[in-house]
């Protein structure tokens, strides 16, 4: 909501107050204001009268015009390409040396060899967006009206020197969307009294031969006002550039009133030419599915069943609350008019305009809900604006009061604070509330503004609003329990402490992502995407189903500059859907690329590979407290994206958590990366256990290296998973340090060499000690596995 400072002065003396002082009041009492600024900026612009016009000799567009600026500068010349321009216009000038917006300063120079002393100017060269000029100005200058005073100041002249505060409203200030509603509230932040507001006491009914039908009850009130014999033209001066101050664009002077009203009340208003209406009366109902209606904007629009429309005859001729049909628009031939001001049902409104996309300066207000007091406002402001006014209406013009009981000792028990009966008498006041106390009780009425104000607890934030949130005083919330992260909060935040202790760099990657996107790195295909039904583009459609996407997206964006060593992991949430149910996952994912060590002395270097990637899941899961943990081949189609030779699944407790592996060479190049390594685990699936205590020992352990012979078709996991189950005595780990293949060995068969370190808190260990453990050992690995010693 755009406020014009000149046109709130109306209504509340504010001129006494620098902007910047009126902003910051009404920040600290619960309204944000985003900007304050000027219209236009431009300094050294005046009125001037072009008192001759003669065509350029040297340039076809150009026109050379002789513009008197008034008795101090005199008669000046000036090159305007404007198609416009004429003699005997007044207009505004930029003088040499003039500043307009922008930092664009005016000089004297000459176009093609005639001499131009300024600028004749269009609106939008003095600040005005270009969307908002009039549609008379908007190829050309500003035609000022025939009073205008040569010489003078054009921007004050225009009011573009109006300051205009830029209100960031909460869905629960509707009040805020019009000038009278600001006012008070302004009149309460500041303590002083607002202009009332005229409205029309009760309503007769005139003889009219227009007809208003209610058929559907999401329409409580309709009132139409006719007005014949008028002429349709442009707005004068004051009205469009109060227009421009608030953001809306000036149309004609029928248009521009409705929207004016509306903005001093807060009550849209729509105006149809009652000449092309297909009969004289409007029904008001509901839509049927499929209809369909051209709005004002030239598109077509498909209602859905339960839209609210207004219809006469048989054609719709308004979407209620939104936005009128071209057919019936006002234009230059308008004769007759009928002004519509109703109460439209704001849930429908609501749904309706974000299901076409149509938010319009009346749904939004519609939608946010209107008291009937607005109509009566409305009338007054139409009978105001015209004579011979004849209207009829239709529903309830009634509303039903509401009456709050609040006492003083719930209001400072809920804000902390010492407010006498006194204290909230007079913020009551301020608020223009209606009230009976008695001993300390209240029983309020709130104001017809604030739709909002219900309940007790409502009231008791508009005490603290007024009062001034700054002076109520600062205290600790008094609690029996202790705050601290649940379960999940520690595991994550654990995962992080690990992840950035082996040099990881979190990241934080895009939920929403690209259709192609959703079906990567995944080993089941079954569970849907969910696509968002108003996705922002094209690129971010869909919820991930994996977070690796992203991290590719990041290592991309980081390689291009120059930074090819790349290490980062991220800790976010996956999305899917499988029959009805939606599915939601806590993953972790990360990515390694380019040297893991890059060092200048003697050029060394270390390559990242799988098994540094290995490396980092290894020290997570072993950190959390896991100690069986398995990496295993996968088949080769589960993840197409994955090198078919360096790709593992991560198992823990025989419970699969993920994966690990090297980019395909294939996907590698269409993300233009070198040698690349991932993976990605479920964080749902794991837990974080407790430290257990371990004794340090005394005495040295005793390490004992085999190299046992299997066949190739055997995973070398298998070996350490038989070592572990023959429950040998002392056995702290299992190693695998290398792989042999060749002379010695049957080509159908591979040696794997072990490591197994033994180690007793007690005593030193002999090879006494070791060589029955070593025979059982052994003998578990022939009669499961089929595998020897290698001699």
């Amino acid at each position: 909501m755009k406020v014009s400072l000149k046109w709130l002065n109306e209504y509340v003396k504010i001129d006494d107050l620098d902007p910047q002082e009126l902003a910051d009041q009404i920040s600290l009492h619960g309204v944000e204001v985003d900007a304050v600024g000027s219209i236009s900026d431009a300094v050294g612009v005046v009125i001037g009268y072009v008192t001759e016009k003669k065509q350029h000799p040297d340039a076809d567009k150009l026109s050379v015009c002789q513009v008197d600026l008034g008795s101090e500068a005199g008669t000046v010349q000036i090159v305007c390409g404007a198609k416009n321009v004429d003699a005997g216009q007044k207009v505004p000038v930029a003088r040499n040396k003039a500043i307009l917006p922008g930092g664009f300063k005016i000089k004297k120079t000459r176009l093609r060899g005639e001499e131009s002393n300024g600028m004749i100017c269009s609106l939008s060269e003095l600040g005005v967006d270009k969307g908002l000029v009039p549609a008379e100005f908007a190829d050309g200058i500003l035609v000022l009206p025939e009073d205008a005073p040569i010489g003078a100041n054009a921007i004050e002249y225009l009011n573009l020197n109006d300051v205009v505060l830029e209100l960031g409203l909460t869905p629960n200030r509707m009040d805020m969307l019009s000038m009278y509603g600001v006012a008070n509230d302004v009149a309460a932040i500041l303590n002083r009294k607002p202009k009332s507001v005229a409205k029309t006491e009760t309503f007769t009914e005139s003889s009219s031969d227009f007809s208003i039908t209610l058929q559907t009850e999401k329409c409580a009130m309709y009132l139409a006002k006719v007005v014949e014999g008028i002429t349709v033209q442009s707005s004068n001066k004051d009205a469009q550039m109060q227009l421009l101050a608030t953001g809306n664009k000036p149309i004609n002077n029928i248009v521009d009133l409705t929207n004016q009203m509306m903005l001093q009340n807060g009550l849209p208003v729509h105006a149809f030419d009652i000449d092309k209406l297909p009969a004289r009366e409007i029904i008001v109902r509901g839509a049927l599915a499929g209809e369909k209606i051209v709005t004002l904007d030239e598109k077509e629009r498909t209602l859905a069943a339960g839209d609210i429309v207004i219809t006469s005859g048989d054609e719709i001729v308004a979407i209620a609350g939104i936005m009128g049909s071209a057919s019936t628009a006002i234009d230059e031939n308008t004769k007759n008019v009928l002004f519509e001001a109703a109460i439209f049902d704001r849930t429908q409104i609501r749904q309706t305009a974000s299901r076409l996309n149509l938010r319009t300066n009346a749904s939004v207000r519609f939608e946010k809900g209107i008291h009937v007091e607005r109509i009566f406002e409305t009338s007054h402001l139409i009978d105001e604006a015209f004579a011979n006014v004849t209207h009829v209406k239709v529903g309830n013009f009634e509303a039903t009061p509401i009456e709050i009981e609040i006492s003083v000792t719930n209001i400072n028990s809920k804000l902390g604070t010492n407010l006498t009966q006194e204290d909230i008498t007079s913020i009551f006041d301020r608020l223009n509330l209606e009230y009976k106390v008695s001993s300390n009780h209240f029983t309020v009425t709130p104001s017809t503004r604030m739709l909002d104000v219900t309940k007790a607890y409502d009231l008791i934030e508009e005490i603290a609003r007024i009062h001034g949130y700054n002076n109520i005083p600062e205290t600790l919330p008094k609690m029996n329990t202790i705050g601290e992260y649940n379960k999940s909060q520690k595991l994550e935040s654990k995962i992080h402490q690990i992840m950035q202790s082996c040099g990881l760099n979190n990241v934080v990657t895009y939920s929403l992502t690209h259709e192609n996107k959703t079906s990567m790195f995944l080993d089941n295909q079954a569970n849907e995407a969910i696509k968002l039904s108003m996705p922002l583009s094209q690129d971010r459609q869909y919820l991930r189903k994996s977070c690796i996407p992203g991290l590719l997206e990041v290592a991309t964006y980081n390689q291009a500059r120059s930074q090819s060593d790349i290490a980062i992991y991220e800790v976010g949430r996956i999305y899917g859907k499988e029959a009805d149910t939606y599915i939601e996952e806590k993953r972790l994912a990360g990515l390694v690329t380019g040297n893991l060590i890059h060092s200048k002395w003697k050029a060394q270097t270390e390559v990242v590979d799988f098994y540094t990637a290995k490396g980092y899941v290894e020290s997570l899961l072993e950190s959390l407290g896991y100690t069986d943990i398995m990496f295993v081949s996968e088949n080769i189609d589960t993840y197409q994206e994955l090198h078919p030779g360096r790709t593992a699944a991560v198992y823990v407790k025989n419970i699969k958590i993920g994966f690990i592996g090297a980019l395909h060479p294939e996907i590698k190049k269409s993300y233009d990366l070198n040698d690349t390594y991932v993976f990605e685990l479920s964080i749902d699936k794991l837990e974080d256990h407790e430290p257990t205590y371990t004794q340090v020992a005394k005495h040295p352990g005793m390490d004992l290296d085999l190299a046992i012979v299997i066949d190739t078709t055997i995973e070398a996991q298998k070996l350490v998973e038989v070592i572990k189950r023959c429950d040998a005595k002392n056995l702290q780990s299992v190693e695998i340090f290398d792989i042999y293949t060749g002379a010695g060995i049957a080509p159908s068969q591979k040696s794997i060499a072990l490591r197994l370190s033994f180690l007793d808190v007690e005593k030193t260990l002999t090879d006494e000690d070791i060589l029955p453990v070593q025979e059982k050992i052994l003998a578990k690995l022939e009669s499961e596995l089929g595998a020897t010693l290698r001699t």
